[in-house]
């Protein structure tokens, strides 16, 4: 660019009047924002001023605009939300209602008199109290009472009893209720299951919130025993021993437990088929969340798995495992595999079939039988292989004899024993391979009670033991038949059956030969005096680290002796609506167990600051 060039531009830029007009329009409008500004001191405009905005921005601003405030609020209620979670925490809140279906219906809700039928002992367990409880633990605690004492020689325990503890109907509790309880139970006339468990006792008042008990010899599990519910004297008084079962008191129970009856209602055909309790408000421990429970009541599992996929109940008292994967899309639905001290096993009776005298045919039995594809097969993976009776807390000794399974083993075994295969028929025109030994052939019998699982369980033992020539018959009892027309007279080759040993690890009512005969349970009939002085030891003395160890070597000696092949320990199955939220409970006893922890069941929350 040249001299005059610039100098031409500068004068024009300088002295053009569009250029000196554009000049005074900017110092005008500077002018006016000042002035404006000394007007209004806000930096902000205000509301009145906002409502005009919308005349004069156009439909892209517009759009704009209204997508920044959703994005600011939702950034708001997204900060609440986090400041809200992070400061506060969800505990339980008091109310709501659990509902659960029972097979049976209630016949005696009444803790002396519910000991045969696990329905009366459900509703019983919720409705009255013992001087002890197991806790969710399983561990023994004092309950009504507060605490006992036990002289030296075992035979003397002493109860102290809470004060201030009242009855469903206002009355207090006292030593004359355990007192009247205690001689109700030892009536015969009252017809008490635990007749026989107190039998002997002496029971005695101290004071009315004091009472003793003398033992004719030590008993170890007597403090566990002393977990049944306190019947009300008020009462129960005026009711004639004979007519204990009668009475209305069985239907419309007064107890001191954390639920109270409110009401049942009756089919047309007389049965109950519904039992409501309600939250007892002036109970003397933890009170529970839930303000309600209902029960109702089922003719068989079919109908009760059709109400919990109806929703007609929260939960069942128990699944059997072959339902499981009937209800496998029901993703509402927590199962709770509770572990329990029951055991399935094969017993033996010598004297219906003397080819079981012989200690390497039961060997062969026991060779030939795949616990784990019973397992597998039979019960959905829910239980474990056991060699031994299974103990609560006693864990049998890692040398203990095992007969894993062994076909091949057990053929062997029968082939140096003499057993041939011979050709036979049978009933249905099949040809089959059985053993025999000079004209015997080499067949048994096995019991089993018509239970799904149960039936599924001996089918396939059936069919391992007749892979290697043992001919099995199938014996399937209602079980409602299996005590009077088997159990009571030893009626049985092999019987395949369940034992619970209840929370106290006593083998001695199972497994001790003043047991071999009914209404004993030693099932395998079977007498060995080593057994019998561990089991009679064991149930003298307190001392745990003792009764361990002999229950450890009575465990040995069954496992090498095998008067019965141990099967499996099978799992409590326990469904759900998983609405449902505080049940932690892993360990059983019986199946009333699963309330022991049900003070911390609840289905409502709220929120508290942490």
């Amino acid at each position: 660019m040249n001299l005059s060039h610039f100098w031409g531009k500068f004068i024009f830029d300088r002295f053009s009047p569009q250029k000196r007009k554009l000049k005074k329009i900017e110092h005008q409008h500077n002018l006016d924002k000042h002035l404006v500004s000394s007007l209004n001191k806000a930096k902000l405009p205000s509301l009145r001023q906002i409502k005009y905005l919308p005349k004069i921005l156009s439909s892209s601003e517009k759009r704009k605009l209204s997508a920044l405030f959703i994005i600011i609020l939702l950034c708001l209620v997204a900060l609440f939300f986090n400041v809200y979670f992070a400061f506060t925490k969800e505990i339980p809140k008091v109310g709501g209602e659990y509902s659960e279906g029972l097979i049976g219906y209630p016949r005696f809700v009444n803790p002396v008199l519910a000991q045969a039928n696990d329905v009366d002992l459900d509703l019983s367990s919720l409705i009255f109290t013992g001087l002890m409880k197991r806790d969710m633990n399983n561990q023994l605690v004092p309950d009504l009472a507060t605490s006992y004492e036990i002289t030296a020689d075992q035979l003397v325990y002493t109860f102290r009893l809470r004060n201030g503890v009242r009855w469903h109907d206002g009355s207090p509790f006292t030593a004359d209720d355990v007192i009247f309880t205690i001689a109700s139970i030892q009536d015969p006339q009252f017809k008490s299951p635990l007749e026989t468990s107190l039998r002997g006792i002496a029971a005695e008042k101290v004071d009315d919130f004091t009472v003793k008990f003398t033992l004719k010899e030590s008993y170890a599990p007597f403090l566990g025993f002393m977990t049944f519910g306190i019947l009300p004297e008020h009462l129960w008084y005026s009711v004639a021993p004979t007519n204990a079962d009668l009475t209305e008191l069985n239907k419309k129970p007064i107890g001191t437990g954390a639920w109270k009856f409110e009401s049942f209602k009756k089919d047309a055909d007389g049965n109950v088929k519904s039992y409501s309790l309600v939250r007892n408000n002036d109970y003397y421990g933890i009170k529970p969340y839930l303000e309600s429970l209902v029960f109702k009541f089922y003719s068989d599992f079919d109908s009760a798995v059709e109400g919990i996929k109806n929703k007609e109940v929260d939960g069942l008292a128990y699944l059997p495992k072959e339902y499981r994967q009937n209800l496998k899309k029901y993703k509402n639905l927590k199962y709770h595999n509770l572990n329990q001290p029951q055991y399935t096993a094969v017993f033996f009776n010598q004297k219906k079939n003397s080819l079981l005298a012989a200690d390497y045919i039961r060997q062969v039995l026991a060779l030939a039988t795949d616990k784990n594809k019973i397992i597998s097969q039979a019960l959905n993976q829910e239980a474990k292989s056991i060699d031994a009776p299974t103990l609560p807390g006693v864990e049998p000794l890692t040398d203990i004899k095992h007969y894993d399974y062994n076909p091949l083993l057990a053929s062997e075994i029968l082939d140096k024993n003499g057993w041939t295969f011979q050709s036979t028929t049978t009933s249905d025109g099949q040809i089959q391979q059985v053993r025999v030994k000079k004209g015997i052939f080499l067949q048994i019998t096995l019991t089993v009670v018509d239970q799904p699982e149960t039936i599924s369980a001996a089918e396939l033992i059936k069919e391992s033991w007749e892979q290697i020539g043992i001919k099995t018959d199938l014996q399937i009892v209602d079980k409602s038949k299996i005590f009077q027309d088997v159990i009571k007279s030893r009626n049985y080759q092999a019987l395949m059956f369940g034992e619970n040993l209840g929370s106290d690890p006593d083998p001695f009512p199972f497994w001790h030969s003043s047991q071999n005969e009914y209404p004993g349970l030693n099932l395998a009939i079977f007498s060995d005096k080593n057994i019998d002085k561990l089991l009679e030891d064991a149930r003298k003395t307190n001392d745990w680290n003792t009764r361990l160890t002999d229950y450890q070597k009575f465990q040995s000696i069954l496992a090498t002796d095998l008067p019965a092949i141990f099967l499996y320990n099978s799992t409590y199955t326990y469904p759900q609506d998983s609405r449902l939220k505080g049940n932690n409970l892993t360990n059983i006893s019986i199946p009333a167990d699963r309330f022991a922890d049900i003070g911390n069941w609840y289905v409502n929350t709220k929120r508290i600051r942490k």
